[in-house]
């Protein structure tokens, strides 16, 4: 079941309960909202605007985590927010129908398949100006460079075939592609909206053999939108 992370629960949240390397994983607990980011495939579809990104000078093989974790985003590192430390795991018992929306609600539960060899969770909490209140989860994860293009091209594939989709969530999921960031390599944007509710958003950017997943959580009201300055100032650490 989908639980909505709101300001006052943050601090509490967590996100997964493990996070290891194979496509289902084993973690025992369900995935938690949080955030990431809007759109889909380059070129394809509507949504939010373009990230300015310098191409990508990421490594081409996988990184460990000390690498990882070396290269996310820190408190101070972007302006108006807080970045904290947020674990996140697979969580590979849920199930989209049809199959086809399998890679979206992978990444929707931060479970993508294969799994990553090594993986950082952060959590990016607007606190000033028109971000306040926003939370973004940011997910760092090392692969194979062809594995990693593969979870790129699975996305792609699944929004030109799915529109919609069950399971996950107690009710219908709908999926709808958005323009994607001028970020790393190659970058996949979408929005995830589930029956009665806004949108949420999720920008998935391959940098190198880096996968980095970002998920804004909708608020009441309105649709979610991963924070450009956030995609920007992670990928470009990355490639530092």
């Amino acid at each position: 079941m989908r639980i909505r992370v709101t300001a006052a629960a943050l601090c509490a949240a967590v996100l997964v309960a493990g996070c290891g390397g194979g496509g289902s994983g084993d973690s025992d607990a369900k995935a938690t909202d949080s955030a990431a980011a809007q759109g889909s495939s380059s070129g394809s579809g509507s949504g939010s605007a373009s990230v300015s990104a310098a191409a990508s000078q990421a490594p081409a093989e996988p990184l460990g985590e000390a690498q990882l974790k070396s290269a996310a985003l820190v408190g101070g590192d972007v302006d108006g927010y807080q970045i904290t430390d947020f674990p996140v795991k697979p969580d590979g018992d849920s199930t989209a129908r049809p199959a086809d929306c399998q890679p979206l609600e992978n990444m929707r539960t931060a479970s993508p398949d294969p799994g990553p060899k090594a993986f950082v969770g952060l959590l990016a909490f607007g606190g000033a100006g028109p971000t306040a209140g926003s939370a973004t989860t940011i997910g760092l994860m090392a692969y194979d460079q062809s594995d990693a293009e593969g979870i790129l091209d699975g996305l792609r594939t699944a929004l030109k075939n799915c529109t919609a989709y069950e399971g996950g969530v107690p009710a219908r999921t709908t999926a709808k592609a958005a323009t994607a960031p001028d970020a790393g390599d190659e970058a996949v944007a979408f929005g995830l909206e589930t029956r009665g509710d806004s949108a949420d958003a999720f920008v998935v950017v391959r940098s190198g053999a880096t996968v980095v997943l970002f998920y804004t959580a909708a608020g009441t009201g309105s649709a979610a939108e991963v924070p450009a300055e956030l995609v920007t100032a992670q990928i470009r650490k990355l490639g530092a």
